[in-house]
């Protein structure tokens, strides 16, 4: 698995890493309320993923990484350490041929294939606007809550994981629109982190376009909307090799 990330920052509170040896790849974003609590919102989301990475880091030669387990052991570690917030979180990994994910909140991937749609993670959210996260003090989703599962995976198939920054701005049928040109134009996995990233930016600052939020938006608060989401914004892409 070869993969690249690309981060834009608005409030500076996502993290992500990767880890090649291991084939697993993951983002957080922590959540924004904390913000206005004098908090600082992306401590969990940055402990979540130090610590994923160092457990990976330190994994025996030829381990399969479980993410479900890899998000355990995260936040176990990061919540014993007393840091503060909340985060939500996405983690990817390759086992074999079997891609293998847990995720919390509203942070996700999409897997194309052929250039075409093939899976897409599902939002965890309380309420608008509101996704599920996991809690440095607990009282919030566990571990356990956590979205789980395995697909086959072939060669040639492209994995684009981020964070709502990405989800809540750019469609579906866009996104696979972006992963057909770069397959097409033979993009690397960081060519096409950056504009599937500069696709989302360009989204979020525009008042005058639908986007998946506020496209929710109308539907859960009746309020006329045609506007993105300022926000973080970080991709990661991976690209299945034989």
């Amino acid at each position: 698995m070869e993969f690249a990330s690309c981060s834009l920052k608005h409030h500076d509170e996502d993290a992500h890493f990767g880890h090649a040896e291991t084939c697993v790849v993951g983002v957080a974003d922590g959540v924004g309320c904390y913000r206005d609590r004098g908090v600082d919102a992306s401590s969990f989301a940055q402990g979540l993923m130090r610590s994923a990475h160092e457990e990976a880091v330190n994994a025996a030669p030829g381990t399969h990484v479980c993410p479900h387990t890899l998000l355990e052991r995260a936040y176990q570690k990061t919540a014993a350490s007393g840091t503060p917030a909340a985060s939500t979180a996405t983690i990817v990994s390759l086992v074999g041929r079997s891609l293998r994910w847990a995720h919390v909140g509203d942070s996700g991937f999409a897997v194309f294939r052929d250039g075409r749609l093939l899976l897409r993670s599902r939002k965890q959210q309380r309420r608008f606007n509101c996704p599920v996260s996991l809690k440095a003090e607990g009282g919030g989703a566990g571990v356990a809550d956590a979205e789980v599962g395995e697909a086959p995976a072939r060669a040639g198939d492209v994995v684009v994981v981020g964070t709502d920054g990405l989800f809540d701005n750019v469609f579906d049928d866009e996104l696979e629109r972006i992963v057909q040109m770069g397959v097409a134009l033979g993009f690397s996995p960081l060519n096409m982190a950056e504009v599937v990233a500069a696709s989302a930016h360009e989204a979020a600052r525009c008042t005058y376009r639908d986007t998946p939020y506020s496209v929710e938006k109308r539907k859960q608060k009746g309020a006329a909307s045609t506007c993105g989401k300022p926000d973080d914004i970080t991709v990661v892409v991976a690209l299945i090799v034989s």
